[in-house]
């Protein structure tokens, strides 16, 4: 009994070891090129999209609205509303 639990346990491990070996050896081809970040803060972002601070809106901070088209109301946390 402990032979085949022996056995299992080094099948096992051996598919481990070549499957941690193939993952290694791609080529760098196939990997995506990593993406730039967006180094701005959100505020800097809004402004730079032409949006008004227009302060706390139904209970969230830091919202943002566009000159003109203030039917979307976007906020820091994530929160989007219209006015």
């Amino acid at each position: 009994m402990k032979f085949g639990h022996l056995l299992a346990a080094g099948f096992f491990g051996a598919l481990i070891a070549l499957g941690a070996q193939a993952a290694g050896t791609r080529p760098q081809a196939d990997q995506p090129a990593p993406v730039a970040r967006d180094t701005r803060t959100f505020d800097e972002r809004m402004q730079d999209q032409g949006r008004q601070n227009w302060g706390d809106i139904d209970g969230h901070k830091d919202c943002w609205a566009q000159e003109g088209d203030t039917s979307y109301v976007l906020c820091r946390d994530g929160y989007r509303t219209s006015s």
